[in-house]
């Protein structure tokens, strides 16, 4: 087995496409390794084992059982995948990783297409939304708001999500579910219009959802919680008793245009 020769068969890997930069799947590295060692092995042992970790190694041979590379990987119990299949996703990224030190699939580095969809995952869930100064959400708890506040619009609005849905796929060449949070945020600022005669969505989405007959009336105030007022209120609630503090959130958001003393129903 020469460099061409595993040139060649990552020429012929089918990239994944994470953050705009492709990385070799697993399973690609695995069909390149089996194209050159039809008779090569892949070994894996359990390094060490808990309840809630394991540590693995993967060990390639060649056709003539001639050690190649080895590679590790660490798991921990958490998440849907790993709460289920925590070992089979260790030994995946284990082999992976032994397989790119062999040199398949590697123009973006050893880190398969797994590994980096599991760093994205892991970067999303613990990023923040900052709410006031030095006080923050989860992003994802922050998604969440804003999703609830849309599907509330929806209500109020009589729009059909999946009229909603298209038009969005349209425009923004993506899925609702795909949005990030300042785009959810942009798209909650034009649902709270649509209700008015002059709004480009207007005559596509305002009141055509059969099943909701009590709609905010045209060219009238949509009264509704707005994701700006829950992360005021959040804001409050993380105060605590400072009263000093609470004012100086409640001034905050009142020049942005929320007023956190209004009551709304």
């Amino acid at each position: 087995m020469e460099y061409k020769d595993i040139e060649k068969v990552n020429s012929e890997i089918k990239p994944m496409d994470i953050k705009g930069k492709s990385y070799s799947p697993v399973s690609e590295r695995i069909l390149a390794f089996r194209k050159l060692n039809p008779n090569g092995r892949i070994l894996t042992e359990i390094i060490d084992k808990t309840e809630n970790d394991v540590t693995m190694k993967a060990t390639i041979l060649d056709n003539d059982l001639k050690e190649l590379a080895t590679g590790y990987a660490s798991e921990t119990k958490k998440g849907l995948v790993n709460s289920i299949s925590m070992l089979e996703n260790c030994e995946t990224s284990a082999i992976g990783r032994a397989l790119g030190f062999c040199g398949f699939g590697i123009d973006n580095g050893i880190a398969s297409g797994q590994d980096m969809e599991k760093l994205e995952q892991f970067k999303l869930k613990n990023k923040k939304e900052e709410i006031y100064t030095n006080m923050f959400i989860s992003y994802e708890e922050a998604i969440k708001i804003v999703k609830l506040c849309i599907n509330d619009l929806c209500r109020k609005q009589g729009i059909v999500v999946s009229d909603l849905s298209t038009i969005i796929n349209k425009e923004l060449w993506s899925t609702l579910e795909e949005l990030n949070l300042q785009q959810l945020r942009r798209l909650e600022g034009e649902l709270v219009q649509i209700n008015n005669t002059k709004h480009k969505w207007h005559e596509e989405l305002y009141n055509k959802n059969s099943k909701i007959k009590n709609v905010v009336p045209e060219n009238q105030e949509v009264i509704y919680k707005s994701s700006s007022y829950l992360f005021g209120k959040e804001a409050l609630k993380q105060a605590g008793e400072d009263e000093l503090l609470k004012s100086k959130i409640i001034d905050s958001y009142i020049e942005l245009g929320t007023d956190l003393t209004k009551v709304i129903e």
